[in-house]
């Protein structure tokens, strides 16, 4: 997965660090997806033109929330989720 993600820095910690957050909004499938991005990082690590790559993030949190077709068909069934009830392993 590669992509670019525009995020805010939402505490500056004593030694510097900055908490970022972010979201992207995608319409796919005819249903709203989102790509979350929390994490720590480091003024040193912030590129001449203000990007940081993702290894460089610490306790990076990467979500993926999405209400379209794609997100439906990852979603277990209520048959699944019976199985794995009786049955968890």
């Amino acid at each position: 997965l590669s992509g670019f993600l525009a995020v805010t820095v939402v505490r500056v910690h004593n030694n510097g660090n900055m908490e970022i957050a972010g979201q992207k909004k995608l319409n796919l499938n005819n249903g709203d997806e989102y790509v979350r991005l929390t994490g720590i990082i480091r003024p040193n690590d912030i590129s001449a033109s203000n990007f940081v790559d993702s290894s460089r993030i610490a306790n990076a949190e990467i979500t993926y929330v999405g209400a379209g077709q794609v997100a439906d068909t990852s979603r277990k069934g209520w048959l699944s989720n019976a199985m794995r009830t009786i049955s968890p392993f």
